[in-house]
């Protein structure tokens, strides 16, 4: 994708560059790793028995392992690497919680949540398709370096309803299988009643008319709605109602104050979060209002 810098109404093409060293674009991105992906550092060039993770560190509204690999070859199977590597961690919990709470202190870790990014500059297609298939935690971001500017997109995967095993048939895949879940929005509803999932369908659609860019991320306990990296609402779905997470200092539309403010203790980040039960149709639009606040409130928007 050719970059323009406008100069008296003229276009000027920045020309694309590569780092140096593969080490220069690590330290860049490891230092920025929380403005970048919400992420924090732990450790670089983690792992044994021939392995070594090129950057480990923790999603802390995931509350999981993230390990991140920078790509030099684009013919580098995606697959095999990452799941050898989430193999090797999920074998070795106790290194990762050792260096875990080194850096960070004590912190709840849900395995389950796990993920691989690979950041390169360019992915061939059997990587994209690869990295689409169900129980793969994988994302891709591609970077350019243009003028002394860093630019990073996430590669949008296909999505595949065969299970990773189906191609990858190997005692360490199984295993990885057996312990790594990604979810969908269907495997959250699953438990709803039938009003609950109307409410849900009607509160999701509300949700994404506010950004084009709002993207819908389901994971083991609830389904996020963010701008990049920052979750502004999530939702639990039970039963008989909808439990709607928001995060702001304060709450400025919550004028009956029915929101809840979770206590700080809990660790859920820097930014208080709220909560309150969706029960009844009225519920929708009062907490689409305070919703609405906190997507205004999100850094990233």
């Amino acid at each position: 994708m050719p970059i323009f810098k406008i100069k008296n109404k003229k276009l000027i093409e920045l020309k694309s560059k590569t780092f140096p060293t593969e080490r220069e674009l690590q330290e860049l991105i490891d230092e920025n790793l929380n403005e970048i992906f919400g992420l924090e550092f732990i450790k670089r060039e983690f792992g044994g028995q021939g392995l070594s993770i090129d950057t480990l560190a923790y999603d802390p509204q995931a509350r999981a392992p993230v390990l991140i690999e920078y790509k030099k070859d684009i013919f580098q199977s995606i697959i095999d690497q990452g799941m050898a590597y989430l193999h090797w961690l999920l074998t070795h919990k106790g290194d990762y919680l050792i260096e875990l709470q080194k850096k960070l202190g004590k912190k709840e870790v849900d395995w389950s949540q796990t993920k691989v990014i690979f950041i390169a500059k360019k992915f061939n297609i059997h990587q994209i398709y690869a990295s689409g298939f169900k129980n793969a935690p994988f994302e891709l971001w591609r970077y350019d370096f243009c003028d002394n500017t860093l630019l990073l997109e996430p590669i949008e995967t296909p999505k595949s309803d065969a299970s990773i095993t189906s191609v990858l048939k190997t005692k360490e895949a199984v295993g990885v299988a057996k312990q790594i879940k990604t979810y969908t929005v269907d495997d959250h509803l699953k438990k709803a009643s039938k009003k609950t999932r109307l409410f849900f369908e009607k509160l999701q659609k509300m949700i994404k008319s506010l950004d084009e860019r709002i993207q819908e991320n389901p994971v083991s306990w609830y389904i996020a709605y963010k701008i990049r990296f920052y979750n502004f609402v999530t939702i639990s779905i039970f039963r008989d109602k909808l439990r709607i997470y928001v995060r702001k200092n304060k709450l400025e539309k919550d004028k009956g104050k029915k929101f809840r403010k979770i206590p700080s203790s809990y660790g859920w980040g820097k930014t208080p979060v709220w909560k309150f039960d969706v029960l009844k149709e009225e519920d929708l639009d009062y907490a689409f209002e305070v919703i609405k606040e906190s997507y205004t409130a999100a850094p990233d928007r």
